[in-house]
């Protein structure tokens, strides 16, 4: 009886050691409210210079565009807070045609990571900046050089969609609407690749 009542003591002792265990690793992995990994989360803002938003209203209906587009997919989660966040989204502008767009591009600090885009005269754009890491006003601000090298700063520009059905009109393929969406499928394709080193990230000092 004795015996029994050792070995009964060694196995609760293992189990309570086990679960201890199980409950160390679970805190140290981010998790929701019901317990499993969340995927990374993006803030979405505009340009910031010295604190304010450089808001125009053709910029407040674009942001609103990017969140809807980003809204509708299951891997980007949104939040409302900056400090919530895994990656900031800045929305810098929109606008057509290539002169355009590269006259934005130029205005970037080098230190961002702005992939060449060629487009049509009258095909529209989106344009946003990407951020992860600490990188102060830089986060917001595309034009400021990064200060730190765990800055990392990426633009996507989001285009008229030449893949949609042949009965859709041509307006519609060139709409806010359609350049948003194959915005959103950008940059949750790279939130996708990357969410490890995102998550790796979560409660950095911005």
């Amino acid at each position: 009886m004795l015996r029994f009542l050792v070995v009964l003591a060694v196995v609760v002792a293992l189990i309570a050691t086990a679960d201890a265990g199980a409950a160390g690793v679970a805190e140290q992995s981010p998790s929701n409210a019901q317990g499993t990994v969340a995927n990374p989360a993006v803030f979405i803002t505009l340009p910031m210079t010295s604190g304010f938003a450089d808001a125009t209203d053709a910029l407040v209906e674009t942001q609103g565009f990017v969140r809807d587009a980003l809204n509708a997919l299951e891997t980007v989660r949104l939040v409302d807070r900056l400090q919530d966040s895994d990656a900031i989204l800045t929305v810098l502008g929109r606008g057509t045609g290539y002169v355009e767009l590269t006259a934005a591009l130029q205005g970037i600090d080098s230190n961002v990571v702005a992939p060449p885009v060629m487009l049509h005269a009258n095909e529209r754009y989106i344009e946003v900046m990407l951020t992860v890491g600490t990188c102060g006003e830089a986060a917001t601000n595309p034009t400021i050089e990064r200060k730190g090298p765990s800055c990392y700063r990426k633009i996507f520009v989001g285009l008229g969609d030449h893949d949609v059905r042949k009965d859709v009109p041509k307006a519609a393929q060139n709409s806010w609407t359609t350049c948003s969406n194959a915005l959103a499928r950008d940059v949750q394709a790279w939130v996708t690749q990357n969410a490890s080193r995102l998550l790796a990230f979560r409660g950095y000092p911005r």
